[in-house]
């Protein structure tokens, strides 16, 4: 167990600056973790080879626009005779996992560094948040996140809000926003983060990476087990009300349907799904590209029918086809 020390009084810059020192060492070609993007409020995952670039970083915002698994599974189906350092959040870890499992993904040249959960905003919440006046044009300039106070809200005072905006359903219903299956974690919760944050080693390449870069040793403290519990605890609770509430709401095939009414197939869901990875879906296939006749035959025996069609019967097969490999 080592210590992330702070940079000039700072969390994120402390946080940088062992990125920094990451990539400079031989072990590791480059990395990939989340970077703001020049002369935007937006935060992306990026691909980072400059270490002058991590001056960008910022792993630990409420910005959430993906989970990276699938990109982290682009940088690695494959042999590229490079190492790269990813860092992620414990969703996109699990999911990379379950590309693996799928054959989507290797480990091989990878260095999976995990990270406690920074929680994140939709991403229509999170484009309010950092854009309060839309007409100002200078609000560039106006960044409103300071990450360092962030860091604070977040993993000092658990807080279920920012600035009025709540976590994403998501973030309040996970059992597990906790780095596991990683090379190296970076652990918040718990720790007296005036000093800076910690990491530990998950593997002996993490081991001898951080060996290297010769960081503070520290103690794992011993409010981290229990603060972990009620966090579990709390999120299970949030997680059986919603799964309850989504049974009661889909029960009968009346109200499944009902549930699906506004679904048009945009099948942005299947999109964003970070384990959905057929190259070519069957609802994209001639199956469901149904003859005109077909239309009319349906309307005329029912008297009406909703198109797009087949909205429910997609809902059914990717329950089918990926529910199995769902990371929450």
């Amino acid at each position: 167990m080592h210590t992330i020390e702070r940079e000039d009084n700072s969390l994120a810059k402390g946080l940088q600056l062992f990125f920094k020192h990451l990539l400079e060492t031989p072990e590791i070609d480059a990395l990939f973790l989340p970077i703001r993007l020049k002369n935007s409020t937006a935060i992306m995952p990026s691909l980072v080879t400059d270490p002058s670039q991590l001056d960008h970083a910022v792993p630990l915002s409420p910005a959430f626009p993906l989970n990276s698994a699938r990109m982290v599974s682009r940088l690695s189906y494959k042999a590229s005779k490079r190492k790269t350092a990813v860092v992620l959040r414990p969703c996109e870890m699990r999911a990379f996992i379950e590309l693996i499992k799928l054959k989507q993904g290797s480990r091989q040249e990878l260095i999976l560094i995990g990270m406690d959960c920074p929680k994140a905003l939709t991403s229509s919440d999170y484009t309010a948040y950092m854009n309060p006046d839309s007409s100002d044009t200078s609000s560039l300039d106006n960044n409103p996140l300071d990450e360092d106070a962030y860091i604070q809200m977040v993993f000092s005072q658990n807080s279920d809000t920012l600035n009025g905006f709540d976590f994403s359903r998501a973030c309040r219903t996970c059992e597990n926003p906790f780095p596991m299956n990683a090379d190296m974690s970076i652990l918040l919760y718990g720790v007296d983060l005036s000093t800076g944050m910690m990491v530990e080693s998950g593997s002996d390449m993490g081991k001898n990476i951080l060996e290297r870069l010769e960081l503070p040793e520290a103690v794992k403290p011993e409010a981290r087990e229990g603060i972990m519990m009620q966090i579990k605890e709390a999120n299970f609770k949030a997680n059986q009300a919603m799964v309850k509430d989504i049974e009661e709401r889909t029960d009968s095939i009346v109200k499944l349907n009902a549930f699906f009414d506004r679904c048009i197939n945009c099948y942005n869901c299947r999109n964003m799904c970070p384990v959905c990875y057929c190259k070519e879906c069957v609802f994209n296939t001639d199956v469901f590209n149904h003859q005109p006749v077909q239309y009319h035959q349906w309307a005329e025996k029912k008297g009406a029918i909703k198109l797009p069609t087949d909205t429910v019967f997609y809902h059914l097969t990717r329950m089918a086809h990926m529910s199995h490999a769902c990371v929450g």
